[in-house]
């Protein structure tokens, strides 16, 4: 896994060799790990994958002090881009503003900039629900738990309120109080591993369904089928924004129609596979991927 050095201060992660194109996201922190970066990254190369998209996952992380956050952006900003064109989400400690210039660079369809939050998550929210459908039926006779911060929760609740399901009402919103209440759906995902196998060998719900990368662990996986919990792919529940980015529309509405179809397709395909749905997604990915790469990268999205 290729990995760049802007500066002294920063590194661009691409998950795939030779790929023209790569995306993912930007955070800034006293320190970002490296470590992380990769499998992030490695999540996009899976949803691009999903789509049939010749495009590499890549993370990128800025490493400074609070009070020297704005000069270590700057730089990262200023440094020559790679040779591999790069659209970067501002996540953790960014702002679109802090990066004119890759912003200015980036491949991605603009309306993801114009007002990047609330239509990220609401293509999110829509792919979220697109894949519960598809994986269980229609959602009137189903209870949800939401886990998730307080700019998340209400769209995820509106979204899957007006599919017809019940979201119940929760104590708190961390994944403590979201599987006590004991609905037949959670949906989770503000932490890479957040359901660990110990979680995972308490879970009431019959499915888990992501709305950030990589929830669940490999071992947490395990446990949860073993109790019939099925987990979807979070690559595919989460690939909304994707779609968007190589759409060639701005309309919020044409996208969201999009994201429910491409994400019911994906599950409709993988939900009777003998290992899951989330493996039989990464099974579909990696035979894209066996099209345009000589050997498949090594170590699958899933914490």
């Amino acid at each position: 896994m290729p990995v760049e050095r802007p500066t002294p201060d920063s590194f661009v992660v691409i998950d795939l060799e030779g790929a023209v194109r790569a995306d993912g996201v930007v955070r800034w922190a006293r320190k970002i790990l490296l470590d992380g970066a990769r499998w992030l990254a490695r999540s996009r190369t899976y949803g691009w994958a999903t789509l049939g998209e010749q495009v590499s996952g890549a993370s990128a992380g800025v490493s400074a002090v609070p009070e020297s956050r704005d000069a270590a952006l700057a730089e990262f900003d200023a440094a020559p881009p790679g040779e591999t064109r790069l659209g970067l989400d501002a996540g953790k400690g960014v702002g679109w503003d802090d990066l004119p210039s890759r912003t200015a660079a980036d491949w991605r369809n603009a309306v993801l900039r114009t007002d990047p939050a609330p239509l990220r998550l609401q293509l999110v929210a829509t792919g979220a629900v697109a894949g519960a459908r598809a994986q269980l039926g229609e959602l009137a006779d189903r209870t949800v738990a939401i886990e998730g911060p307080a700019e998340v929760v209400p769209v995820l609740t509106g979204a899957f309120t007006e599919a017809g399901a019940t979201v119940l009402e929760q104590e708190d919103t961390t994944l403590a109080g979201a599987a006590a209440v004991g609905a037949d759906l959670l949906v989770c995902g503000s932490a890479v591993g957040l359901v660990d196998h110990q979680a995972a060998a308490s879970l009431e719900c019959a499915l888990v369904v992501p709305w950030g990368p990589m929830p669940v662990t490999t071992r947490a996986l395990a446990v949860a089928r073993r109790r019939g919990v099925e987990v979807l792919p979070d690559f595919v529940t989460t690939v909304g924004p994707l779609v968007a980015a190589v759409t060639d529309t701005p309309d919020p509405e044409l996208l969201l129609r999009t994201t429910t179809d491409t994400v019911a397709g994906v599950v409709a395909e993988v939900r009777d596979h003998e290992q899951g749905p989330l493996i039989g997604a990464c099974v579909r990915a990696e035979s894209f991927l066996s099209t345009w790469q000589d050997t498949l990268p090594f170590g699958r999205p899933i914490a």
